[in-house]
C-alpha cells in the first residue's frame, strides 16, 4: 500500500539501491511506473506493505513502515526481484557496491571507489547508503567523507 512520504513514521526502514550509471529522464518515467505498480500491490503474508519510494537519477529508495508488522523474507525478495527486473530492462546494476556517488561542487558524480580514493577530501559530500531509517535518511544520507565509512581512506 503506497502512502505519502510525509505520513510514514521516522522509524520507517529505508532500503537504498544505487545505480552504476546516471538514469535518464525517459528511463525514470518508466522505472517510476514499474515501482508504483509494485508499491501499490506489495504484500507481506497477505497484508499490504505500507511503503513509499523516491527515485532519482542515481537512486531508488524504498521506505517501509514496519510499525504494525514486519516485512518478511519473501516480500523483501519480491522487492529485490523488482530491482533486478528494472536493472535487466535498462542495463543498470543496482548491486555494485564498488561505486561512490558524491557532490562535485553542485553536480552529482559517480566514480569507482579506486578512482574516488585518488581525489578524496574530508569535506566532499557523499551519499551514505547505510542509513537505516527515514529519520537517518533525512539527516545523514548526505554527509562529508570524514563522517562516513570512507574516512578510512583519508
Amino acid at each position: 500500500m503506497h502512502i505519502p512520504y510525509s505520513k510514514l513514521p521516522n522509524t520507517s526502514k529505508v532500503l537504498i539501491y544505487q545505480s552504476d550509471r546516471e538514469i535518464n529522464e525517459r528511463e525514470l518515467l518508466v522505472i517510476k511506473q514499474y515501482i508504483d505498480d509494485f508499491s501499490q500491490n506489495w504484500v507481506t503474508h497477505g497484508k499490504p506493505v505500507r511503503n513509499t519510494f523516491k527515485v532519482s537519477n542515481y537512486f531508488i529508495c524504498f521506505f517501509i513502515d514496519e510499525s504494525l508488522y514486519s516485512t518478511s523474507g519473501c516480500s523483501l525478495d519480491s522487492l529485490v526481484g523488482l530491482i533486478k527486473t528494472i536493472g535487466t530492462r535498462f542495463d543498470i546494476d543496482f548491486f555494485n557496491r564498488n561505486n561512490i556517488i558524491y557532490f562535485d561542487k553542485l553536480h552529482i558524480k559517480l566514480l569507482s571507489i579506486d578512482k574516488f580514493k585518488l581525489l578524496i577530501q574530508p569535506d566532499i559530500i557523499v551519499f551514505n547508503n547505510l542509513v537505516q531509517t527515514k529519520l537517518d535518511f533525512e539527516n545523514q544520507w548526505k554527509i562529508p567523507v570524514k563522517e562516513s565509512w570512507l574516512k578510512r581512506y583519508l
